[in-house]
């Protein structure tokens, strides 16, 4: 009898330790997505549909330790970016592993099911993907349908893709604090690692980037040149003239400085260069100089008026 519950017992305390183990392993896993962290500089890649001017942007960056590339299955060049990343980067030493790709969901494919096939459609190109995003919390001809239904779906997509490891990192584009209140209430693992939206210095979106500051989401910044008359804005130009660089590098680098992943997007390889150089020369804007170009801010949006469709509730 004694050598039986001696038995019982070492069964049980297998099991408990087994138990354990799981579900230290659980929390590792966890602790490893939320520490997935994008590098703080990338390039845009919307509208840039040509596989020469892609190669010529690709291979003018990567030299500059450019290693982001934001994408989306709305832009329709996921296919073309992964071939042209296959043959340039081993000119360069590198491998899929030395670069992050960052697409999003499109806004027509929200829904559990749609959202799951057509993320795998994605993550067929590049063998996984570094960060999915979900492109807009709304979708066109949305009357009538319940979005949040139809977002926890999309969501419960990518949480399900994350976990078998073909995401490595999971967020959302274009959120309100409303829209992230709401996934917080529904996300089994955890806030999103990342939350894109517009941002430059006549767009702050200071309220979502204080939510993503408590919940320690990483915010990233598209359109960071904001409208071209930020280019002539005499604070601009002032400060351009006082540390000998571009205009464009001084939005550049404000959007940096503020802690925000920033992705420019230019289809001239010239350009991408000058951009690039904003995060590579080393030159830190002055408190006293952030400080003037913070006061250009008037919440001017340049995106979510035009697409409100996307974005509603």
């Amino acid at each position: 009898k004694q050598w039986y519950q001696r038995r019982v017992r070492g069964v049980e305390l297998f099991i408990l330790l087994h138990c354990y183990t799981l579900y230290i392993l659980l929390l590792v896993a966890q602790l490893i997505e939320r520490a997935m962290r994008l590098p703080k500089y990338g390039i845009g890649t919307y509208k840039l549909e040509d596989s020469t001017t892609l190669k010529n942007v690709i291979n003018a960056v990567l030299p500059l330790g450019v290693r982001l590339f934001d994408t989306a299955q709305w832009y329709c060049n996921e296919g073309l970016i992964a071939e042209v990343l296959s043959t340039e980067l081993p000119k360069h030493g590198l491998t899929r592993e030395d670069v992050v790709i960052v697409s999003k969901v499109h806004p027509n494919n929200h829904g559990y099911e749609k959202a799951k096939a057509t993320t795998l459609e994605s993550i067929s190109h590049f063998k996984y993907i570094d960060m999915m995003l979900v492109h807009w919390p709304g979708m066109h001809g949305s009357e009538g349908v319940d979005m949040r239904a139809m977002r926890a779906g999309t969501w419960r997509a990518l949480e399900e893709l994350m976990q078998s490891g073909q995401l490595r990192g999971i967020g959302v584009s274009n959120y309100t604090v409303s829209h992230m209140t709401e996934l917080l209430e529904y996300t089994t693992t955890g806030p999103p690692s990342v939350l894109q939206c517009e941002f430059h210095p006549r767009c702050h979106q200071t309220e979502v980037r204080e939510f993503c500051e408590k919940h320690d989401v990483q915010f990233m910044g598209y359109t960071p040149l904001g409208r071209q008359d930020l280019f002539n804005k005499p604070i601009v130009q002032d400060v351009a003239v006082k540390y000998g660089i571009t205009p464009s590098q001084v939005l550049l680098k404000w959007g940096i400085q503020k802690g925000v992943v920033t992705i420019p997007r230019s289809s001239n390889p010239d350009r991408n260069v000058e951009n690039a150089t904003s995060w590579t020369d080393g030159v830190s804007l002055k408190q006293d100089d952030m400080d003037l170009l913070d006061k250009l801010n008037d919440d001017s949006s340049l995106i979510v008026g035009i697409l409100l469709c996307y974005n509603r509730v």
